[in-house]
């Protein structure tokens, strides 16, 4: 099996640079994320009659892109597709909502919100401690390593693409564009630069 040049993203696309260099991708933002099967191969499911009918591996991609807010709690999924070979993320990231409590000694500590406290506690404050992974890469990285695994558990071969596209969403306008290719994604299925 021919592997795609790792050069190349889509067979298309330079991607040597595939991240903006003084973006911080931990930065609050929307961003729109694509990634593709290994080879473009049509793991995910097949369209048809404009629906998407997903296989099991695309039933454990779609309920890994439900689960990332689970994990990262300064995340929400704005809107998302699961294609044949490829998948969109449509995720905004956002500040984590602090709040101030005086000590005895009036000393001000920023601690997380009640409700927020537990789940950090449930995960031994390690988002916070890896200060050196940017979040955007890290969930595409969790994301992907998830999906992988799963499939595995159930003893189907699966492998994606290296690395990822990625645009920052940067205004209202571009934000609807973005969420009505998302929307439109199946339907023009065709005309898409992944259909093979």
């Amino acid at each position: 099996m021919p592997v795609d040049d790792p050069s190349k993203f889509a067979d298309r696309f330079s991607i040597e640079s595939s991240r903006l260099k003084n973006w911080d991708y931990s930065s609050p933002g929307i961003y729109f994320v694509t990634i593709c099967t290994l080879n473009h191969n049509k793991f995910f499911g097949k369209i048809i009659e404009n629906k998407m009918c997903l296989s099991l591996r695309g039933q454990i991609a779609q309920q890994c892109i439900v689960d990332i807010p689970k994990h990262f709690l300064n995340v929400k999924i704005l809107d998302y597709v699961v294609m044949p070979n490829h998948l969109h993320i449509l995720m905004e990231t956002i500040p984590l909502q602090l709040k101030s409590v005086e000590t005895h000694d009036r000393a001000s500590l920023q601690t997380p919100p009640t409700s927020l406290h537990k789940k950090y506690q449930s995960f031994h404050f390690h988002r916070l401690a890896i200060k050196s992974n940017q979040t955007i890469p890290k969930i595409v990285s969790q994301f992907k390593s998830s999906v992988t695994r799963m499939c595995n558990q159930h003893s189907m071969f699966f492998a994606w693409q290296s690395r990822f596209h990625d645009e920052i969403v940067k205004d209202d306008q571009q934000l609807i564009i973005t969420k009505q290719y998302i929307r439109n994604n199946v339907a023009n299925w065709e005309k898409d630069k992944f259909y093979r």
